[in-house]
């Protein structure tokens, strides 16, 4: 008889009944929680890149032109270049017509991100610091969040487990930064998010401090799909 593991794969699946110390029926629980909590991630991680890339390409817009993805003095790394190159590509291969509107929804996570990295004298955070509405942020504080945000989005995108990821401190954060550049997307959010009905306020695993191995938390057995 065909088992989950055999659809999942045993290196898949193996990860999830380490953390359930290789009680199957629990590790399938584990592993159907996962999917049920990077659903509830998919919409918060949609609105805050939407949000960003947005009111990121406004800022830009306005400083230097409709034309800055193109300008080398504005994105000066060849990373960046290289993605607009295989944004614009990859619109024409649809036959799109590359317009500025389609080339800022094409552009990646990564490359919206990187526009917050360390550059030679950081120049755009002169015009990018004013899209968030909070006070006493340094662009590094951006950085090292978008690159937490990254790594979740990837691991969600690509059906990886996150259970071990810090999630309570990075749903936080999503809602935060997404409030810093619009309180609209964050209100969204808030409104349409099932994260509070789902995510325990126990911890799922826990850390073995004598032997460093990561383990089901059983007090959150409660919370796990049936």
């Amino acid at each position: 008889m065909s088992t989950l593991v055999d659809a999942l794969s045993p290196a898949r699946f193996g990860t999830y009944r380490l953390w359930a110390d290789g009680d199957d029926a629990l590790a399938t629980r584990l592993y159907s929680f996962n999917v049920a909590l990077s659903a509830a991630l998919y919409g918060p991680l949609h609105m805050l890149e939407v949000a960003l890339r947005n009111v990121s390409d406004r800022a830009l817009t306005t400083a230097f032109g409709a034309d800055w993805m193109d300008d080398t003095a504005v994105l000066t790394t060849a990373y960046q270049q290289r993605c607009v190159e295989t944004a614009r590509d990859n619109l024409l291969r649809e036959k799109k017509a590359a317009t500025h509107a389609q080339m800022v929804a094409e552009l990646n996570f990564g490359f919206w991100s990187s526009l917050f990295g360390r550059t030679p004298n950081n120049h755009l955070w002169r015009v990018l610091r004013p899209i968030f509405q909070t006070k006493g942020l340094q662009r590094s504080d951006i950085a090292a969040h978008l690159k937490d945000f990254r790594i979740l989005r990837n691991r969600v995108a690509h059906y990886e487990p996150i259970l071990a990821l810090p999630l309570a401190q990075r749903y936080a954060d999503i809602t935060t930064l997404t409030g810093w550049l619009s309180p609209s997307a964050a209100a969204w959010i808030n409104h349409t998010s099932t994260w509070a009905a789902i995510y325990p306020a126990v911890p799922i695993l826990t850390v073995d401090a004598a032997t460093g191995e990561t383990r089901f938390a059983p007090a959150a057995e409660p919370f796990l799909p049936t």
